[in-house]
């Protein structure tokens, strides 16, 4: 499934204080603002969100998605030109984090013990260029670039000092460099039209396990990965008290900061709830050490998110066979297309995933949304 989408951001500021550890509303706040095909996709994406949950009740259990990272490192000091192993310490905190296996869930209150997630989305760096060569899944790029802004998203592109993106189709984008205006990261959330700047950016101090406490445990990546899988902040968007469009996070005023004692706000937003704010909540703004855990409720909108608006994630994976299909298959014939049932399908169908076979033994998922 293709989509192309260029975002064009010109003319615009976003701001940031030091206190605000996540750029992703005020970014796609600019987007929006500036590009009215990306804005009105976005305003589709709740609805077909819930309409994919209601229509997928069954779907968990279906088995874990691997989805191949590539980690691009824009330096232009050594300080920022950090490890292969700081970077493959942020895969592992994915991991565990999205998968549940986290040595601090025991941290989280028992009162929320039933609803907290193994999302079954897991990440692994990609072994297989987009050329088909083998990778270790991260490049390094060094700049003359002392710093980048959110504005107009310059280290995710080679003529601004970056580098440009892996196809999105095949991999999660994650660029890791010195990031400006009091931010520690922000992402890009899904959308029918997906474009050449989707991904995830993160400032190299906060990237993996590092030295830079409180947000030295890498849960900033969990954080901007939740939101590219279009989780909101717990609050909701656009202000105090507002919707995260998900039913088992409570209603909360606005960001927690620090490390809080449970329960933190009983009652907030004129709620009968005792325990209070989840602070210890991935979407939230509590310190590192503090996080621990995804709802249900999130993981069903991650999962929704990636069968809707990155579909070919479904069914990638870190074997090699990822990001080559069409370098090599350029020349495949359509031999027929079929439904989940093994049923011939002659016409488009809308809104259902049908699966393509080709006469060279490759078959591609795709869903055409409406």
């Amino acid at each position: 499934m293709k989509r192309i989408l260029t975002l064009l951001l010109a003319g615009i500021s976003i701001i940031a204080t030091a206190q605000e550890r996540c750029g992703t509303e005020a970014y796609t706040k600019n987007i929006t603002d500036n590009n009215l095909s990306y804005a009105l996709a976005r305003t589709k994406v709740n609805a077909q969100t819930e309409k994919w949950i209601e229509e997928h009740p069954n779907y968990k259990g279906q088995g874990i998605i691997t989805i191949p990272a590539v980690v691009h490192v824009v330096w232009n000091t050594n300080q920022e030109n950090i490890s292969d192993t700081q970077v493959e310490s942020q895969i592992e905190i994915l991991n565990a984090d999205f998968r549940r296996t986290n040595i601090d869930k025991i941290n989280t209150p028992s009162v929320w013990g039933s609803i907290a997630a193994d999302c079954e989305i897991a990440f692994c760096l990609a072994q297989t260029d987009p050329n088909g060569n083998i990778t270790t899944g991260i490049t390094r790029t060094q700049t003359n670039e002392t710093s980048f802004s959110m504005i107009n998203d310059p280290v995710k592109h080679t003529s601004s000092g970056g580098i440009n993106a892996w196809p999105n189709n095949d991999y999660l984008n994650i660029w890791v460099c010195d990031l400006s205006g009091g931010v520690l990261g922000y992402a890009l959330p899904p959308s029918n039209s997906i474009g050449s700047t989707d991904g995830v950016v993160v400032g190299y101090k906060y990237f993996g396990n590092s030295n830079y406490a409180p947000y030295n445990k890498g849960r900033t990546a969990t954080h901007e990965v939740g939101h590219w899988l279009n989780l909101d902040h717990t609050w909701g968007a656009g202000g105090s008290c507002g919707n995260d469009q998900v039913a088992d996070t409570p209603k909360q005023e606005t960001e927690n900061y620090s490390c809080p004692a449970f329960p933190l706000n009983p009652n907030a937003c004129s709620t009968t709830n005792a325990n209070g704010d989840m602070f210890m909540n991935y979407m939230d703004y509590t310190n590192d050490a503090c996080m621990n855990l995804f709802t249900n409720g999130q993981k069903d909108r991650m999962l929704a998110a990636i069968n809707l608006y990155r579909s070919d994630m479904v069914t990638n994976n870190c074997d090699g066979s990822i990001g080559i299909s069409e370098q090599k298959n350029n020349n495949k014939k359509l031999i027929k297309i079929v439904d989940v049932l093994g049923r011939t399908s002659t016409e488009k169908q809308t809104n259902t995933p049908l699966f393509y076979i080709y006469d060279n033994g490759s078959v591609e998922k795709k869903i055409i949304i409406e």
